[in-house]
């Protein structure tokens, strides 16, 4: 590549990374928040996020590592902790089951088994 091209680029890159400095700091103007806060909230919202991927993930293992409920077809997704459980089960006590099982995964606020239908 060419020097003219390499600092072509460079003043690119440079260019846009002052821009957005430049926005971030009115931003920050303009709201009256500490940049720290903000940077602050988006962490957090990002670790809900993978706090609530991670508890989907575990949950699901768990039913199918459960020797007595890794048959069923259960859907799993998790929001701020709460996690809601889909499907047909034969049972009641197989949504008793896979209810306990989301219960004992850390980071589980609570469980939502209303999605979870006895097709016996």
């Amino acid at each position: 590549m060419s020097t003219t091209k390499t600092s072509s680029k460079f003043l690119r890159s440079a260019l846009a990374i002052s821009a957005l400095m430049a926005f971030g700091a009115v931003a920050q103007a303009a709201t009256n928040e500490p940049m720290t806060t903000k940077v602050e909230k988006a962490e957090a919202k990002v670790e809900k996020a993978v706090s609530d991927s991670w508890i989907t993930t575990k949950v699901k293992s768990e039913i199918l590592a459960n020797s007595a409920s890794k048959a069923f077809k259960v859907s799993v997704t998790t929001k701020s902790g709460v996690v809601a459980l889909k499907g047909k089960l034969p049972t009641q006590d197989a949504v008793d089951l896979v209810k306990m099982i989301a219960e004992k995964v850390k980071g589980v606020q609570s469980v939502d088994t209303s999605g979870l239908v006895i097709a016996g």
